[in-house]
């Protein structure tokens, strides 16, 4: 049972079976440069190899081609291959890759409540609810 004046960040850094931070855990692997808008680029549907290197601005094929294996071996992505010749190759998120969605909309959700000078073009706040009405 937690208590109600502790949050709950203090709650679980005061669990005897925490092993290590969760929050760094995480960001092991998203705070890496790219990673992140890789994964945003699956989660809009974009999954082709030419695809992440026209929507990510700046990223290098070498780069894009390291951090696509390095997600694959953690497990985050799967690839397929489309077609034998030309090679197609596609990538999609496996669950545990899905499971960043959340995390992604909440970084989104604060930067445009509390960024949205830098976010929006007219530097006016919203929320993802008010975008989708």
């Amino acid at each position: 049972m937690t208590n109600r004046n502790c949050s709950i960040i203090e709650t679980v850094y005061n669990m005897p079976e925490l092993k290590s931070c969760p929050i760094e855990t995480t960001f092991r692997i998203i705070g890496k440069r790219w990673t992140v808008l890789i994964i945003r680029e699956i989660l809009r549907g974009h999954t082709q190899f030419n695809r992440f290197i026209e929507n990510i601005e700046g990223i290098t094929p070498k780069v894009l081609t390291e951090r696509l294996r390095e997600l694959e071996h953690l497990g985050i992505i799967r690839r397929r291959i489309v077609s034998e010749y030309p090679v197609r190759l596609e990538y999609s998120l496996t669950d545990l890759g899905k499971g960043f969605e959340p995390v992604l909309l909440s970084a989104a959700s604060f930067a445009m409540k509390y960024m949205p000078k830098t976010v929006f073009k007219d530097g006016k706040p919203r929320t993802p609810q008010e975008i989708l009405t």
